[in-house]
């Protein structure tokens, strides 16, 4: 089956058990239950002005929804994002039904299209504060990472130096001086001369790897910018470094601290995702079927109820189409609602502009699309 859904909304006098048998073996169909009896239709310029506006919101309802989705499939790994236990498909063609507690179908329809895209705003705006603290312990972690596997030039020093490397005084300081490989006897032969107060033989190896050596050498203080220019002409890299006792451990201390701190966040956003993610996509569909009804209206109008009252005259549904199936599902819909004076896709002018689609691809019924994971970038 494809990953994307289809959501049609065709004439209420059409029937559905020819829809049925026409297409059962390019998709499964159900209804979309729309509480269209219940929605309230409005003036016309209203639903045309709104028609417009929702063709934005119904998009930025999906990038809020499968950001969510991601964040959630990267916390957890492989395992798929459900809805309540529930997955994406079965919760769109089986599990989800209006929810008149939180979006009152009678109130007016701008109302409640603007209020699911507020609360998907605010579920955005709430992802991003918790997404910038749990990556901000993360950098600190990386960081620390860094400075434990990286080379000389970026390596922690407080794991390498020791307390006897050090000579410090009220006149005299230690550098630590990162040199290539390549370039040990040269420095070596020229240390001394590096700067006018470099103690003579004060040259130490602290330690080397495949590329780099590390060395310490005593100098006058008054002599350290001088030296440090010279070093970085030569290209030698010196390393600022103030040995602290008990820093090394205060520093283990607060990576142990910040990872453990990192990892009850993840717990704690995977929870909020799984929750909120769920929330997101059943808000999606809310906003999706009040799409689908508003472009129902304009393009079917309204009729008699059995009632005997004037209402929406549209049936909509949801269809799956199956794997290859695409192009004939498409071309049999065409033939099914086209008809005689219809409109098909080649009909539709160039710069004909039809509600909530602008100038974009026009069948001649109602068409949606309902994603079930992350659209590929």
């Amino acid at each position: 089956m494809e990953n994307q859904l289809w959501v049609v909304a065709v004439k209420g006098d059409e029937s559905p058990e020819l829809l049925k048998e026409k297409t059962r073996d390019m998709c499964t169909l159900t209804p979309f239950p729309i509480p269209k009896s219940g929605l309230r239709v409005g003036t016309l310029d209203s639903l045309m002005s709104l028609s417009d506006d929702l063709v934005k919101m119904d998009a930025l309802s999906e990038v809020t929804t499968f950001k969510l989705y991601k964040q959630l499939l990267e916390l957890k790994e492989s395992e798929d994002p459900t809805i309540g236990g529930v997955s994406t498909v079965n919760f769109v063609t089986k599990t989800w039904e209006w929810d008149d507690a939180k979006f009152q179908p009678k109130t007016p329809l701008r109302e409640l299209s603007e209020s699911v895209c507020a609360r998907l705003s605010g579920m955005d705006d709430e992802l991003k504060g918790k997404l910038s603290e749990m990556n901000a312990l993360k950098g600190n972690l990386t960081q620390y990472e860094r400075k434990q596997q990286g080379n000389l030039m970026v390596r922690s020093l407080g794991e390498i130096v020791k307390e006897e490397h050090i000579l410090d005084s009220e006149s005299m300081t230690t550098v630590f001086v990162v040199v290539p490989n390549a370039s040990n006897k040269e420095f070596l032969g020229c240390y001394e001369r590096m700067a006018k107060f470099v103690v003579p033989k004060s040259v130490k190896k602290i330690v080397a790897d495949i590329d780099l050596t590390l060395y310490s050498v005593v100098i006058l203080k008054n002599s350290l910018e001088q030296f440090k220019d010279s070093a970085r002409d030569k290209r030698y890299s010196v390393r600022d470094f103030t040995f602290s006792p008990g820093k090394l451990e205060e520093e283990r201390e607060q990576r142990v601290k910040e990872g453990t701190e990192c990892a009850r966040l993840a717990g704690l956003l995977t929870n909020w995702l799984q929750i909120n993610f769920a929330e997101a996509y059943s808000m999606m569909l809310h906003l999706k079927a009040i799409r689908l009804f508003v472009e129902s209206v304009l393009r079917y109008g309204l009729s008699k109820t059995a009632a005997g009252g004037i209402g929406p005259s549209f049936q909509a549904y949801i269809m799956q189409p199956k794997r290859g199936k695409l192009e004939s599902l498409r071309k049999t819909l065409d033939s099914l609602y086209g008809g005689a004076g219809g409109f098909g896709a080649a009909d539709q002018d160039a710069d004909m502009v039809v509600p909530g689609v602008g100038t974009g691809d026009f069948y001649p019924y109602v068409y949606l699309t309902i994603e079930l994971e992350a659209p590929a970038l």
